[in-house]
């Protein structure tokens, strides 16, 4: 209706403004078809069934590689050859560099204040500015955000391929791109279902159908009311105000002053922070940013996807290319698990494959159009100032003057080949070039090469049933952006989906792999496919630090197994430990990621898991031991007073429970000034977060060894126990920091640890900004490492001193002696007690509580004692076996604390033979503070009590049954009768 309006009422006037345009030109313009008065060429588009791209390309195979058309009143060149685009995009690039009008997407960038439309001139060149030293230059920044949710997405896969349930690979890619980008954006997750992720996607299609749509006043300037009888309009106003209110809302939540300070900074808080400090040559506006936004919200949700999309399109299509891919990955990354962004940069026929797909199907074929500043003149032709150019990258791409058989998917083109998409050789322009080459183009590529690396590394792809390769289609959507009219869906069959599923595939990867590795392993072994070692513990009774010692008495001090998919090197020796904690330590200490304690510990965000970290807690928190030492003093007397009336009757003390319930009180006094050792709902709800914590971390999770089976652990009930666990921490860490950030809270007498990380948190005085989830994460270390280690060393230390009644004498004759009636042995008495350390040092080279310490990772590959050992290999170090070597002890089974006497042997990381605590770069922080605990408490039950078993119990009844877990605990609560000597 509009345009017969149009047509019917402006006729006459059309044809006036057109004759005198016509008669006015005496340029030398490029070819042009035959055009109709007023519309010009528009009724070509009109009726031309094609995508704009091909309708334009269709006219170069005519009248050549610049064609000049006038839509409206608008003159228009389209440019479709590698040697025009360089004329436009370099030679002449100041020339072109412009933007043109156009109603829709000058309304969603405010006015054109971003960066894609804006016009050249200062203010654009101050917003690139902006854009590209502060936003779109961290692209390793944002790093973790992006391997972080491809690994969601893979396991959403994994857990449709169970069943081989089809899946629409395009909702789910466009899910994972417009996640990742609102992640990086303004710190948010719009991936689950509900009104925000609803809200969300129709405001994106909404917006890409809006800039997309035809607009009167594009090419009649003078006639853009038309635009309210089309509905564009209404569309545009509507469209416009959600999106205003959008980013006003995120804006809000940022500027709220209350609002948590986020881990990592997002884009939106790099550019409220560039308005408030007014560091570059204008003001930046909040319209301006929100500009800036809708930049990152479309364009960045849209390209990235469609070309993932594109490319498995491409593969699905040529089934020998993507098999040629999925080896080179698998070939790289082997039994890893997952293809990190590291790994992507050797993945040389991926990046042809992604070449290959850019150049048949570029997601803005025609590039976002530029517009003339100036006339000028390129090739022969005089270009009028205000000229739009469409540079056809679509065209370019399939230019046979340029490619040898252009229509053919065929990426070894590019194997080889200098030619690259980043805007220096045009024939390749996916993201344009000169100045206005797209500035988010590396952090694009950095998702589609993560995506797609991991994609055809985890699944083979197959074909739906009824399916084949030729029912797959290359119809694309109207658009600015080329997405697939009809969505991708696909079957994906997991590598290995376990034992009894796909045992024939096990074997065959397993003969694969095996004859495939050429490093020179340590000893290991006969293996199982898939599964590897995973049997031989499994049938194996015992602990796990003494079903590897056994290992290491067959193999040697090095062995080497296959858990799964996970290599793991176990070193049993002081020789070989040094060599791991000493000479190699660099190579060698990195963590492994365990689903269980990356959950637990915010994702790895804690002092155990982050070297960052450490820095803050060796300068802050465990460099302050002698602060500490009224709270030990005071719980120790307090633990002896409940003893000495326990004593009285001659009554059974359950010596097991006192200890642990002194070691958790102690640490929640030095970490948040809260005392748990009274009956009550606070205690038993600490305790229970305790030990439902240490059975999680010891927990078997499929995902640790079968990365892309982790699903199996929602069967095992892991999962949910996980989450459960995990949530109550954090609402138990919640309410302390609560507690603490009171204003109304009293100011306490000392400091406790809380207090300091909230400070540092506070006065942002480390090179990262501390977040409230890394003060969680440390916390988490201090209350399950710092309760646990304690108290089964004390509890270790006096079993064996029942077990072994001379020493318990001795001990106890050499307490007594030095503190003679004094009443309460100190922290500066337990000094001079040589015999006492030598105990506790006996008990941590026969029972360390910690066997296999904290799990290294070795960061690259490396060679130890003439063995190869592979980058990402587990590593455990026995220090259990390595305390009972027959060629480093004498007896190593006898307890004999007397070898300590006399030697410098210490446990602090310097002797390699007794490492409780570790040693190098990965040294337990707490050590100090912890022996403090364990040396004070264990002088005054002995100073204060002769012990004894009770009644029908005699010291052969005591047993060394460990509990399963991390630490290793005393199965079974010692049980002891305690006489008072001193008052």
């Amino acid at each position: 209706m509009a345009i017969v309006v149009f047509l019917v009422f402006l006729l006459p006037l059309s044809l006036f403004l057109f004759i005198l345009l016509k008669h006015g030109n005496s340029n030398r313009l490029p070819p042009s078809p035959p055009s109709l008065p007023l519309i010009g060429h528009l009724h070509m588009q009109l009726f031309d069934n094609s995508a704009a791209h091909i309708f334009l390309w269709k006219l170069s195979q005519k009248y050549g590689s610049l064609v000049y058309l006038q839509f409206g009143l608008k003159p228009i060149l389209v440019v479709s050859s590698a040697k025009m685009a360089k004329e436009v995009m370099k030679t002449h690039d100041l020339d072109f560099c412009s933007r043109p009008y156009r109603r829709c997407s000058h309304k969603l960038s405010y006015n054109a204040s971003d960066v894609a439309f804006s016009p050249y001139n200062d203010y654009w060149r101050e917003m690139r500015k902006i854009c590209v030293v502060h936003l779109f230059s961290g692209v390793q920044q944002y790093r973790p955000i992006r391997e972080d949710e491809v690994d969601r997405l893979i396991e959403k896969i994994s857990k449709l391929s169970v069943d081989a349930k089809p899946v629409n690979l395009s909702e789910a890619i466009m899910c994972l791109s417009s996640t990742i980008i609102c992640r990086i954006a303004f710190g948010k997750r719009y991936d689950e279902e509900g009104a925000e992720r609803s809200r969300f996607h129709e405001l994106l299609n909404e917006t890409q159908a809006i800039v997309s749509s035809f607009s009167f006043s594009d090419y009649f300037p003078c006639m853009g009311w038309l635009d309210g009888f089309t509905g564009l309009l209404s569309r545009l106003e509507k469209a416009f105000k959600e999106l205003d209110t959008f980013y006003q809302q995120l804006i809000d939540e940022h500027l709220d002053p209350n609002r948590l300070k986020p881990q990592q900074e997002d884009i939106l808080d790099v550019l409220l922070q560039t308005w408030k400090d007014h560091d570059f040559s204008f003001d930046l506006t909040m319209d301006q940013i929100k500009a800036i936004l809708m930049n990152v919200f479309i364009a960045g949700t849209d390209t990235s996807a469609a070309t993932i999309i594109w490319v498995m399109t491409f593969l699905m299509k040529n089934p020998k290319c993507l098999k040629k891919t999925q080896a080179e990955v698998r070939n790289l990354i082997g039994k890893k698990g997952f293809v990190n962004e590291d790994d992507t940069r050797d993945l040389t026929y991926l990046k042809a494959v992604i070449k290959e797909t850019f150049r048949l199907q570029p997601i803005a074929p025609l590039l976002v159009p530029r517009e003339t500043l100036r006339k000028c003149n390129i090739g022969g032709y005089d270009i009028p100032a205000k000229t739009l150019v469409y540079v056809n990258a679509w065209a370019i791409g399939k230019d046979p003057e340029t490619w040898e058989n252009p229509e053919e998917f065929y990426p070894e083109r590019f194997i080889g080949s200098p030619i690259d998409y980043k805007g220096q050789h045009f024939e390749l322009i996916p993201f344009g070039a000169g100045r206005r080459v797209c500035p988010g183009m590396h952090m694009g590529v950095a998702v589609v090469e993560l995506a797609l690396a991991n994609l055809l590394y985890k699944f083979d792809w197959e074909m739906p049933i009824a399916m084949t390769k030729e029912d797959i289609d290359f119809d694309a959507l109207p658009g600015l952006a080329t997405h697939k009219k009809n969505a991708l869906i696909l079957i994906r069959m997991a590598i290995v989906v376990f034992l009894v599923f796909l045992l024939p595939l096990s074997l065959f990867l397993f003969i694969l792999l095996k004859h495939g590795n050429y490093n020179r392993l340590p000893p290991s072994p006969p293996s199982l496919p898939l599964i590897g070692h995973l049997h031989m513990q499994f049938f194996d009774n015992s602990a796990p630090h003494i079903f590897l010692s056994k290992l290491s008495h067959k193999y040697g001090s090095l062995v080497y197994l296959r858990f799964g998919f996970k290599p793991i090197l176990v070193v049993s020796s002081a020789k070989m430990a040094e060599e791991v904690m000493k000479t190699h330590d660099l190579d060698f200490c990195s963590r492994p990621h365990r689903r269980c304690s990356h959950k637990l510990s915010y994702n790895s965000s804690d002092l155990a898991f982050s070297p960052e970290m450490r820095k803050i807690c060796t300068v802050h928190l465990f460099s302050r031991v002698q602060q500490y030492r009224p709270i030990r003093e005071d719980e120790v007397a307090r633990l002896i007073e409940k003893i000495s009336k326990l004593s009285v009757d001659s009554k059974p003390v359950n010596l097991s429970e006192a200890i642990t319930c002194l070691s958790s009180t102690i640490i929640c006094r030095i970490a948040f000034s809260k005392r748990y050792d009274e009956e009550g709902a606070e205690r038993s709800r600490f305790h229970e977060l305790l030990n439902e914590s240490q059975a999680i971390f010891s927990s078997f999770s499929f995902s640790d060894f079968f990365p892309y089976m982790g699903w199996l652990d929602r069967f095992t009930g892991l999962h949910g126990r996980l989450e459960k666990t995990f949530k109550e921490h954090d609402t138990f860490y919640q309410q302390l920091i609560d507690e603490h950030l009171d204003p109304n809270r009293l100011k306490p007498q000392q400091e406790d640890i809380l207090d300091v990380l909230l400070q540092t948190w506070k006065d942002h005085d480390f090179s990262f900004d501390l977040t409230i989830d890394q003060i969680k994460a440390i916390l988490m270390n201090v209350f399950i490492a710092g309760t646990d280690t304690t108290a089964a060393t004390i509890i270790w230390v006096m079993n064996f001193l029942m077990k072994n009644p001379k020493c318990l004498k001795k001990t106890q004759a050499e307490v007594r002696n030095l503190i003679g009636k004094r009443g309460f042995v100190n922290e500066d008495d337990t000094r001079d007690l040589t015999y006492l350390e030598a105990v506790v040092k006996e008990t941590f080279r026969l029972q360390p509580t910690a066997p296999l310490l904290v799990p290294r990772e070795t960061l690259r590959k490396c060679n130890i004692g003439g063995y190869d050992i592979p980058a990402k290999t587990l590593v455990y170090v026995n220090a259990w076996a390595i305390g009972k070597d027959p060629e480093t002890w004498e007896n190593p089974e006898e307890f004999y604390p007397e070898r300590f006497i006399g030697s410098p042997t210490d446990y602090k990381g310097q002797h390699f033979e007794l490492i409780p605590f570790g040693a190098g770069r990965r040294v337990c922080p707490g050590m100090h503070m912890g022996v403090a605990v364990v040396e004070l408490a264990l002088a005054n039950l002995l100073y204060k009590f002769d012990w004894e078993m009770p009644i029908a119990m005699t010291k052969e009844d005591i047993d060394f049954d460990v509990k399963p877990g991390i630490t290793a605990r005393k199965k079974n609560p010692l049980i002891l009768v305690a006489r008072k000597i001193y008052d």
